[in-house]
């Protein structure tokens, strides 16, 4: 079983400093489950924690009512209630089990939140503290020490974040593989022209004859960037994953499978919204169902046209 450390330093100094810096961490993680932050003084970092979340939730609540975007809006929704709603607390796990981020003592590393795959260490803890909450955490937990002193490495056979990383772009590889079977280049379908509109609606079309299959290898690949993150990308590159992860939720959608979240909330801000004709997009038309299934049937798309079809209304 493996897990992984990042050595990370803030930018400032000062309480509020390292609060903003690990809350960011945290944001780009919340998925994930529950957090922990390590600290000698947990209740110091309760308040400056807890004010920084909500900026950040208000910075989300004004990116929603900046779009009309309607995949954009639910995204925003969501993120914005799990963000509401997180429980942060000072009791151990024990105590309070249904927590979401746990400021605890070094006393309190006896029992670790179930399912923790994010850890912040604000302070020097021992290396018997540190095995023992080594041990209770998950394979591809993540712990983030700002201090740079445990030897996680050669002790506790910890890895560097950058394996994480790694993964990603093995990931990535897979997901370029089974879409090349499919005769699909992801690079097409990304949002900046007329053409990917068409390319994107031919790419569901095709995926919707192998959904199960697709499905995984999007959720693989998701997964190891949810794990590999807060993760440094160019701007093409992110592009490229958001599609794809739109892709994932728009297959989803259009299956008769259980729906779930998991795709929605993970892509990033340069998404879009397929499935409705172009003049829509820029408010020049208002397309009906009927006339979306009257459209992929004439443009030679019979399963994109079926699954819209079968949409409950």
């Amino acid at each position: 079983m493996t897990q992984y450390v990042e050595l990370r330093k803030s930018a400032a100094r000062g309480t509020d400093s390292l609060a903003a810096d690990f809350t960011r961490h945290i944001y780009t993680r919340q998925h994930l489950g529950p957090v922990a932050i390590v600290s000698n003084r947990p209740l110091d970092y309760l308040g400056p924690a807890r004010k920084q979340w909500l900026k950040l939730s208000r910075t989300l609540q004004k990116q929603r009512s900046g779009t009309l975007n309607a995949d954009k809006i639910l995204k925003y929704t969501h993120t914005i209630t799990r963000m509401q709603h997180a429980r942060f607390t000072i009791k151990s796990p024990l105590d309070q089990p249904e927590g979401d981020i746990y400021f605890l003592s070094p006393t309190q590393l006896a029992i670790m939140p179930l399912h923790c795959f994010s850890v912040y260490l604000l302070d020097v803890i021992d290396m018997g503290t540190a095995k023992q909450m080594v041990h209770q955490l998950p394979a591809g937990a993540l712990i983030v020490d700002y201090n740079h002193t445990a030897v996680w490495e050669e002790m506790l056979g910890l890895m560097p974040k950058k394996e994480l990383e790694e993964q990603v772009t093995v990931e990535w590889r897979n997901v370029r593989r089974f879409l090349k079977r499919h005769d699909i280049d992801i690079d097409t379908l990304v949002p900046d022209t007329t053409q990917a509109y068409d390319a994107m609606d031919y790419a569901l079309d095709e995926l919707l004859s192998n959904s199960q299959n697709f499905l995984q290898t999007v959720g693989s690949f998701q997964r190891a960037l949810e794990l590999a993150r807060p993760l440094k990308v160019h701007k093409e590159q992110r592009a490229a994953y958001d599609t794809l992860i739109l892709l994932g939720h728009r297959v989803q959608t259009l299956s008769p499978t259980v729906f779930s979240r998991k795709f929605l909330e993970s892509y990033n801000e340069d998404d879009t919204f397929f499935l409705y004709d172009i003049k829509r997009r820029f408010g020049l038309s208002v397309e009906t169902l009927a006339e979306a299934f009257a459209r992929h049937s004439a443009a030679g798309r019979p399963r994109l046209a079926q699954a819209l079809r079968s949409l409950p209304l």
